[in-house]
């Protein structure tokens, strides 16, 4: 009679590569050195305020994709946790234009 190990009926164990997760965070590092750099320009404060908001979502949109594993679950899960943060941060640069904090020189 043979015998049967508990990893012949575990079935296959999947192993995430790590190579996406510190290509992930490279690019956090380098959006992160590119906020400290905008904050060093001497830009005006609000348009300081929308680039670092942009950022912030970029990184977040990150975060929750990789290390929350949702890039690896359904595309809904995904929109649903990232979406509300674009909205948002799309909500504050449409109100920070309208109300005329946030100038863009054309000319």
């Amino acid at each position: 009679m043979a015998t049967v190990t508990a990893t012949e009926t575990s079935g296959p164990i999947e192993v995430e590569p790590k190579r996406p997760y510190v290509l992930v965070f490279a690019i956090l590092a380098v959006v992160t050195l590119v906020e400290l750099s905008v904050y060093s320009l001497g830009l005006p404060r609000l348009e300081t305020i929308a680039i670092l908001v942009i950022l912030a979502t970029i990184k977040a949109s990150l975060v929750v994709a990789y290390y929350m594993h949702l890039k690896y679950d359904h595309r809904l899960f995904r929109v649903l946790f990232t979406g509300p943060l674009l909205i948002a941060s799309l909500t504050l640069l449409a109100l920070m234009f309208l109300f005329g904090h946030l100038y863009i020189k054309i000319m």
